[in-house]
């Protein structure tokens, strides 16, 4: 293609006129990005053939170089402006894409409602970051659908602020932000705000035709006035321009860099938003053809804390199983990767079947480490059915929340049992990993006396009582298998003094449910409500039958008898899936 190199730095096609001179006619190669200089006929500028010279056109596009022969079209950045309006249009129809090397969209929503006030001050906010360039890439999100490539460009930084416009404008996906004109702010929408007609929906002030319609039913005098007046300033939302820098031929791999070095300098992107843009630019299409469909998958399914990291460390083993170092996926070939991550989906899926099946659990509510189930999948990948040891593999990851194996240092404590997993008794070789940390692999009751965010803890006493065959401590119905499991205070929070209270929010004050609602127990003590459960239910979540400590004032007696009871019941679910393997040290 032959194209015109102007003064004011775009190419054209055909020869052109410009600043009292006759342009030589250019023609680019893509692959090499060199413009070559034909001279046009009848020019009076007389170079000889095959010389360039960048007068001042370079200042356009940092051109500064004069060669001879060749030129190099450098890559450039474009400093722009967009209004809010015209950024959500082009995102919508397709003009702006989220690349595959970009993380999901992680914004929680009530940062919504805290953007929308900020635009509605004036405050500053970021720049947004876009790449522009002819090289092929893949697009992250099949909605919206990406326009043609050269009427598009790819969002490398910003779009959680994208898209939560996108969403406030349209006032759907859980983003419906409403507005209170005399108190001048801004909230998500909730049953309050939709039975109380001073709040009014963003989307619909923004919206033209639902805008007249809102005008023509206000009521008449100052009071409207004043309203209409701070509607229009809402409204004058879309007309804010906000900053964006366009990145122009740049290559992808210049994208990527971008991505994460912006990123990980500003410390918002976890590592495994950073592994995945390294495997993108790696491997394109392979995010967003084989990942991303994968990860929605096991959202839906209610084990969204499987993570892209967990899942890539899973599948760089499973790809050189007999490798003595770990190789990112980026560094194995297109092919390799792909046969790898089959058997990791497999692996996932029968990982997900053992916790199902041994543990009672659907989902990821209790079990909270995704990094548990990494060993789990790797051995289901390389066992043959018949040789693996499901119970022990549970017994196993229950031992290593007991421990808080993947509390600190959870990349090294991971290469450590990956290497155990390679072992010919690969259980034996994660137990003994597990005795660096504490040489007698069983329980006692202070590893059940931590506060309620100890998640570990928390994974623990649900297992205890898995044993007892927990049942729900109001219905006397099966908590296992159930996809809600609820939480439950045995000595009522609200009873204790407020300078006491916090003291219930330990791990052995919890009991499970699996009713719809946690049911009230209104003012009863716990000397009341407790007696109106039966044995049955109590021994099955280890609950002291001594009714002489169902009292606050004796609180810490019926914590201390039941973690005893959690500890005994733990134990035996270890010895009963661990039998013939030591796990008493000595």
């Amino acid at each position: 293609m032959q194209k015109v190199y102007h003064a004011d730095g775009t190419f054209r096609l055909g020869c052109y006129h410009a600043v009292g001179r006759s342009c030589g006619v250019l023609s680019t190669s893509r692959d090499k990005k060199v413009a070559y200089l034909a001279l046009a006929e009848g020019n009076p500028w007389e170079p000889q053939i095959g010389d360039v010279t960048l007068w001042p056109w370079y200042t356009m596009h940092s051109y500064a170089m004069r060669a001879r022969g060749t030129f190099m079209i450098q890559p450039h950045l474009k400093l722009e402006q967009v209004k809010v309006k015209q950024l959500v249009v082009n995102f919508r129809a397709g003009h702006i894409v989220v690349p595959e090397f970009q993380r999901e969209y992680v914004w929680k929503k009530s940062k919504a409602p805290k953007l929308i006030d900020s635009l509605y001050r004036g405050f500053p906010i970021s720049s947004l970051l876009l790449w522009q360039s002819t090289e092929e890439a893949r697009a992250r999100r099949k909605d919206p659908r990406p326009a043609r490539a050269s009427t598009m460009s790819w969002l490398i930084d910003g779009q959680q602020r994208v898209i939560t416009l996108a969403r406030t404008m349209s006032g759907d996906e859980g983003i419906d932000v409403v507005f209170h004109p005399e108190d001048d702010e801004f909230r998500l929408a909730n049953a309050a705000t939709r039975n109380d007609r001073n709040w009014f929906r963003v989307a619909d002030l923004w919206d033209d035709e639902l805008y007249r319609q809102l005008r023509r039913n206000l009521d008449g005098g100052g009071h409207a006035d004043k309203r209409e007046a701070q509607f229009e300033k809402v409204r004058g939302i879309l007309e804010y321009e906000v900053p964006l820098v366009r990145m122009v031929d740049h290559s992808f791999d210049d994208a990527v860099n971008a991505f994460t070095r912006i990123n990980t300098l500003g410390v918002r992107l976890k590592v495994e938003d950073i592994e995945s843009a390294k495997v993108a630019a790696r491997h394109s299409g392979f995010i967003a053809d084989e990942v991303v469909p994968f990860l929605e998958n096991l959202g839906r399914q209610g084990f969204t804390r499987l993570n892209v990291m967990h899942l890539f460390r899973a599948c760089a083993f499973i790809a050189t199983p007999d490798g003595r170092s770990r190789t990112p996926l980026q560094e194995l070939e297109k092919s390799e990767v792909l046969r790898a991550w089959k058997q990791t989906q497999r692996a996932t899926e029968r990982a997900i079947g053992l916790v199902r099946s041994e543990l009672g659990l659907v989902n990821m509510e209790i079990l909270w480490s995704g990094a548990l189930l990494v060993p789990l999948i790797v051995l289901c990948a390389i066992t043959p059915p018949r040789q693996r040891e499901s119970r022990a593999l549970v017994a196993w990851l229950a031992l290593a929340a007991l421990l808080h194996r993947y509390s600190r240092s959870s990349e090294t404590a991971l290469d450590q049992d990956l290497r155990a997993c390679r072992a010919s008794d690969a259980i034996g070789a994660l137990l003994a990993n597990l005795r660096q940390i504490r040489s007698s692999l069983t329980a006692d009751s202070n590893d059940f006396a931590g506060a309620l965010n100890d998640r570990s803890g928390l994974l623990t006493v649900y297992i205890a009582c898995m044993y007892r065959g927990v049942l729900d401590f109001f219905t006397g119905a099966k908590v296992l298998l159930q996809t809600s499991v609820d939480r439950h205070h045995i000595l009522p929070r609200a009873q204790f003094s407020e300078k006491l209270r916090l003291t219930a929010d330990n791990v052995a004050n919890i009991a499970f449910i699996a009713s719809d609602v946690n049911k009230s127990i209104g003012q009863s003590g716990p000397e009341v409500y407790l007696k109106r459960i039966s044995k049955k239910i109590l021994d099955s979540q280890c609950v002291p039958n001594d009714s002489a400590l169902w009292t606050i004032d004796r609180a810490e007696q019926f914590w201390e008898a039941r973690r005893a009871l959690l500890a005994e019941s733990f134990n035996e679910f270890l010895k009963d899936a661990l039998p013939g393997r030591r796990v008493v040290g000595g």
